[in-house]
């Protein structure tokens, strides 16, 4: 059972429409980043988010530091408090400790070595504690406190990224956009492999690593924007990500379900088939049936291929004999009396998806099915009408692939009122698309498919 959200959580939705539990659920499931950066707007923004990531630390088994300069210790235990975290046992126990950010940062000056030492030396303590790790969150705000310009602690932050690569630390620092300029805010994001805006842990996009930020003549600094459309494209990815999950869901219950109910309906097929009394009508009636039952089989297989392609697209170098062999072998076995025949040089090396053979494989079944000949055949033939490119043509005799399968592969949509006659070649469309190549049906009188892949040099 789903433990019911705290205050804490559900407060602060704001105009983003997320709330501290949405965060929470973030910095769960994400691979974090080793260094984030928070961009807020508000104090109570600011403290619910910190302490979101702190419960987070401490639940994930590290010992945490939090650094405080324009907040007081008292605002950040309350903070912590509202998410039920029990603050004096996990101070005493010395899983947590709240310090003065200008006393680490600014107590000696403002020196980068130094500081970068102390959090190798804090990581490293806390290790040999029995801690999995450091996680710091820092209120930036002590760097007004500083003679050196923001340039100076963005670099700071870079030399961070660059000298504690392997260190098991983990550090949010916390721009509050009411007092950091523009520019400021911009050099800290591009400072940043994630970020924390709107109660959501977003990608960042404008990311560089340290050696390429030094090199940059002139970043873009226009914050605000920067930050939407860093916002706006994690969102997306949520979307696509659910939608996909939901997908598969539905398709793997589905899939299975029609294969478990079909295969029982086949096999009571083949005992009222077995059973006496039936006519010769009765008995083409039911040869229809167990036909329909087996093409619905072959249906949910076909989806099961399109999920992969889709879920797991892997385009490796293969040698294209092999997967010729593989998928006419196959059809030999499903067809022993078609006649496939393989002309060209299969010796070559092509970038395809590692579901190509199955592609391959519905193209000529498709051709031995609907050949115009006894027995069917069908003519398979390599070339290379570039040299990066090579081309696969299927051909039997028979019409052509009906204008309203092609007109839907090429709109690729299907509607009530125009839609295609299979799912096979929606699989071999996305498994050669996948693979960087292209399919199309040249006209030439016959019924012909062509397959166009990259070719892969040594």
């Amino acid at each position: 059972m789903t433990e019911p959200a705290t205050a804490a959580e559900t407060a602060d939705v704001g105009r983003s429409g997320r709330s501290i539990a949405d965060l929470r659920a973030d910095l769960a499931r994400s691979d974090l980043a080793r260094h984030l950066a928070l961009f807020y707007e508000s104090t109570d923004a600011q403290l619910a988010a910190v302490a979101a990531y702190v419960d987070r630390g401490l639940q994930a088994g590290h010992r945490c530091l939090y650094l405080v300069d324009d907040n007081d210790a008292a605002r950040i235990r309350a903070a912590l408090r509202s998410l039920e975290i029990d603050v004096d046992a996990r101070i005493e126990a010395g899983d947590l400790a709240i310090r003065d950010a200008s006393e680490v940062y600014l107590d000696a000056g403002f020196d980068p070595d130094r500081m970068i030492d102390e959090l190798r030396a804090a990581c490293e303590g806390s290790v040999a504690d029995g801690y999995d790790g450091l996680w710091v969150a820092g209120e930036n705000t002590w760097s007004f406190h500083t003679d050196e310009t923001f340039d100076h602690v963005v670099d700071f932050e870079a030399d961070f990224d660059a000298c504690c690569p392997d260190l098991p630390v983990m550090a949010l620092c916390q721009y509050d956009l009411r007092r950091f300029s523009g520019e400021s805010a911009a050099k800290a994001l591009w400072t940043h492999e994630q970020i924390v805006y709107r109660n959501a842990v977003c990608e960042n996009p404008y990311y560089i690593p340290p050696k390429q930020y030094r090199s940059m003549a002139d970043p873009q600094t226009n914050a605000r924007l920067m930050l939407e459309q860093t916002y706006d494209l994690a969102q997306a990815r949520r979307q696509i990500h659910r939608r996909e999950q939901r997908l598969s869901v539905v398709t793997r219950v589905l899939r299975h379900n029609i294969r478990n109910d079909l295969n029982a309906i086949h096999g009571l097929l083949e005992l009222v088939e077995e059973s006496a009394g039936l006519d010769d009508a009765g008995r083409e009636r039911l040869a229809s049936a167990r036909q329909c039952a087996e093409d619905v089989v072959d249906l949910a297989e076909k989806a099961r291929y399109v999920e992969r392609s889709i879920a797991e697209p892997d385009v490796e170098r293969v040698a294209l004999g092999s997967v010729v062999d593989r998928a006419v072998g196959r059809v030999a076995d499903a067809h022993p009396d078609a006649e496939v025949a393989v002309t060209g040089d299969a010796d070559v090396r092509v970038h395809a998806d590692k579901h190509l053979d199955r592609a391959l494989e519905e193209v000529v079944t498709n051709a031995v099915v609907h050949a115009d000949a006894d027995p069917p055949s069908v003519a398979l033939r390599i070339s290379a009408p570039s040299p990066a490119l090579v081309r696969l043509d299927v051909r039997n005799p028979g019409g052509p692939i009906p204008e309203i399968d092609r007109r839907a592969l090429r709109q690729e949509y299907e509607t009530q009122l125009d839609h295609g006659s299979s799912l096979g070649l929606w699989l071999v469309k996305w498994i050669v698309e996948n693979s960087g190549g292209s399919l199309s049906f040249p006209d030439d009188g016959d019924c012909q498919v062509r397959i166009e892949l990259r070719r892969a040099f040594e």
